[in-house]
């Protein structure tokens, strides 16, 4: 009998400012096998050359400069076709919006990150 078959890991860009969040998400997605790449900022990953290389965005809507959904509407200009997952401790205040904007999720990142491991998964057939 052959053993399931491990899904392909994934590229995700982690956008928060928050360093405590950025590394608890990156350890918890590394662990899944995925690559992570942080940005601390929507402007620092808008301006990334290596965006075309990117297959995941997790991106926090606190952020300084332009907020998260500014950034997704941004990334949707430049690469509409890519997942991004929204996360913030106001999900429901802004989940209509965030999905309207093009997010495939919006996660409330205060009740933990499994929302986000599981949006990824979910994500998967997207991409």
């Amino acid at each position: 009998m052959n053993a399931p078959s491990q899904p392909a890991p994934f590229t995700v860009a982690v956008v928060d400012d928050d360093s405590t969040a950025t590394t608890l998400l990156s350890r918890i997605l590394s662990r899944a096998g995925h690559t992570v790449v942080v940005f601390t900022s929507g402007e620092e990953l808008l301006q990334q050359p290596s965006l075309s290389e990117v297959d995941i965005v997790c991106l926090d809507q606190g952020l300084p400069g332009i907020d998260g959904l500014e950034t997704l509407r941004r990334l949707q200009s430049i690469r509409p076709s890519l997942p991004v997952i929204v996360f913030s401790a106001s999900a429901d205040a802004i989940r209509d919006e965030a999905l309207a904007a093009g997010a495939v999720a919006c996660v409330d990142k205060t009740k933990g990150w499994s929302g986000v491991g599981e949006a990824i998964e979910n994500a998967r057939g997207r991409t």
